[in-house]
């Protein structure tokens, strides 16, 4: 079971908490330094939020529970309110590398550069010029089951539900299942249900 916690210290500069906002113990933010979440009023948030450029922006709404899940950012993750996500999902709003393989061969060496000269900072100088990155957002009222993937510059509709294991590259329609690889719309849900 997990143990509700505050944050770490280290996180002020770069966290805003609404009232009644708790963490798990596997909270965590990689990379915080230019970066900032926001979080609203009674949320429970378990996330490791890792940041992967300077201009990125995670944030989550009032009354969402983030299980044990991983949130990859470069540019902007929104959850708006009342949002269940399972553990094991991943966010992830970029592609991580170029298309072109020249393009990656460079980023290998500037990689492992910066890691040596850094102190294991390795995306400090990461040339994000031809790295397609698009937010994502998440609606009021979604349930995301566990271990799925929501990719780059996805909106989830409201009181959508994400089924368990389910990659989600496209928008997914408010009031509806998705599930599978690529994630599918497999019910309507009846909005007054």
């Amino acid at each position: 079971m997990n143990k509700l916690i505050s944050p770490n210290l280290r996180y002020k500069r770069n966290l805003s908490i609404g009232k009644d906002t708790v963490f798990l113990n596997n909270f965590n933010i990689v990379n915080p330094s230019f970066n900032q979440v926001d979080i609203g009023e009674e949320s429970i948030i378990g996330a490791s939020i890792i940041f992967e450029s300077t201009e990125g922006n995670v944030s989550i709404g009032n009354r969402v529970y983030i299980g044990d899940s991983t949130i990859i950012c470069k540019s902007k993750i929104t959850f708006e309110n009342d949002i269940l996500v399972a553990w094991g999902v991943t966010f992830y709003d970029h592609n991580s590398h170029s298309l072109n393989y020249k393009s990656r061969q460079k980023d290998i060496r500037q990689v492992l550069y910066d890691y040596k000269y850094h102190n294991g900072n390795y995306l400090i100088n990461k040339d994000w010029s031809d790295v397609e990155s698009r937010p994502i957002v998440i609606k009021n009222n979604v349930w995301i089951g566990m271990h799925s993937f929501i990719m780059k510059g996805v909106t989830i509709g409201e009181g959508a539900i994400v089924a368990a294991g389910s990659v989600v590259t496209k928008d997914v329609p408010p009031f509806t299942i998705v599930a599978g690889n690529p994630a599918r719309i497999v019910k309507q849900i009846d909005k007054y249900e």
